[in-house]
């Protein structure tokens, strides 16, 4: 019994030691000072769109817009994102880009950054050559004037439906961030919230060249 007695007693010790110091470590755990920070971006192609219902030969797992149709070639982009803490206070940054592996024109620019100056404004689309040109401060959107205080708050890119025809054929991402910008490091996602990726195919995986080089 005695023996009993210890081994319980040991094991609530043991206990009260972890909770003591996850208590007393919470502020620096970023896990443990976790809210409600998410993101979750979408591409999605429009009703009546080539993309909308394409034909059995293209790729399921991934989302393709055939650009091979007298159809028009159109997507959806969508961010739905909280950068609130547990207080609902927003204490991260919003961040939202383009990428495309091959680089975008003739510049080999290979990010799309999208950036706002304010709640009513519209964003414009910042090109960069590469991960290092990459701002912290080029935001989405000035925590100071985020709406997502009243929960997740979605957002659909330039506008309804974004047409791609004439684009360049290949893959494209859409990648969402929530980041605190004093922080942030776009080649560390250890320094993320949270983020997303969608990706979508236009004509081919690849630029090419000649007359598929285009989304048409």
């Amino acid at each position: 019994m005695r023996v009993v007695k210890q081994w319980i007693f040991s094991r609530w010790a043991c206990s009260s030691i972890v909770v003591c110091v996850m208590t007393s470590v919470g502020a620096w755990w970023p896990w443990a000072a976790h809210g409600a920070y998410a993101m979750k971006v979408t591409i999605t192609a429009p009703k009546g769109s080539t993309g909308e219902k394409p034909a059995a030969k293209y790729p399921v797992a991934t989302k393709t817009i055939p650009c091979d149709g007298p159809g028009f070639d159109a997507i959806t982009m969508t961010a739905t994102y909280d950068a609130t803490n547990a207080s609902k206070v927003v204490d991260r940054d919003v961040y939202l880009m383009l990428y495309s592996p091959e680089g975008i024109g003739g510049d080999s620019a290979k990010y799309l950054v999208m950036s706002k100056q304010n709640i009513g404004s519209s964003f414009l689309l910042l090109k960069r050559p590469g991960l290092a040109d990459l701002s912290s401060s080029e935001v989405f959107i000035p925590r100071s004037e985020n709406l997502s205080t009243a929960g997740a708050f979605t957002e659909t890119l330039l506008g309804s439906a974004i047409s791609v025809q004439g684009a360049e054929a290949g893959v494209w991402q859409l990648v969402g961030i929530v980041a605190d910008k004093a922080r942030i490091s776009f080649d560390n996602p250890a320094t993320w919230d949270a983020w997303d990726v969608a990706t979508v195919i236009l004509r081919k995986p690849w630029k090419g060249s000649g007359a598929t080089q285009l989304c048409d």
